[in-house]
C-alpha cells in the first residue's frame, strides 16, 4: 500500500507515492521522466523538499573530461538563488565511480566523491555553498575614525 500526494505532482504531473506507514522523514522517489525528487515529511504530511531535472548535455567548460565521457554519466540541473536570484546549477554523475562534479553560473567546478546519488550531490552542494555564503556574508564597512566628513 502507498500514501499519495495529490497536492505536490512532479513537474510532469504524477503524483509521487510513498509507502504506507514509512518511519523515514525523508526518502528520494524517481519519477518516470527521469527527475528525482527529494521527499520530506513535514506536519505529518510528505513535500517535494527538491526536484533535480534531467538534461541531455552541459555546458563543456569547468567539467572534467572523464566525468562528461563516461558512458554512464547523469546529467542534471536544479535551480539554487545565488546573488539574490535564481541560478541553473548543473550536475554530473558518474555512477560507477560515485562522483559528482557540480556548477553553477561562472563559479569553479565542486567534485564530490563517495556519492550515493545525484540527490545526495546536491545536498552536499547546497549545505556547502549556504555554509560559505553565510561565512561570507557582508560585514559593515570600517569606519574612519578620526576622519570628519567636509
Amino acid at each position: 500500500m502507498t500514501t499519495r500526494m495529490a497536492s505536490l505532482p512532479c513537474a510532469c504531473g504524477q503524483i509521487p507515492s510513498v509507502p504506507e506507514g514509512s518511519v523515514r522523514e525523508e526518502m528520494d522517489w524517481v519519477c518516470s521522466c527521469g527527475r528525482r525528487l527529494e521527499l520530506r515529511r513535514e506536519k505529518g504530511a510528505w513535500a517535494i523538499a527538491a526536484a533535480l531535472t534531467p538534461e541531455r548535455s552541459v555546458p563543456i567548460s569547468g567539467f572534467s573530461r572523464e566525468i562528461r565521457e563516461a558512458p554512464e554519466a547523469q546529467r542534471f540541473f536544479f535551480s539554487h538563488v545565488i546573488g539574490g536570484a535564481p541560478m541553473p546549477v548543473h550536475i554530473v554523475y558518474s555512477t560507477s565511480s560515485r562522483t559528482a562534479e557540480i556548477k553553477a553560473a561562472g563559479m569553479k567546478v565542486t567534485s564530490f566523491s563517495n556519492v550515493d546519488g545525484p540527490l545526495d550531490a546536491r545536498r552536499l552542494w547546497v549545505a556547502r555553498f549556504e555554509s560559505l555564503r553565510l561565512r561570507s556574508s557582508v560585514r559593515p564597512a570600517r569606519s574612519n575614525r578620526g576622519v570628519e566628513a567636509v
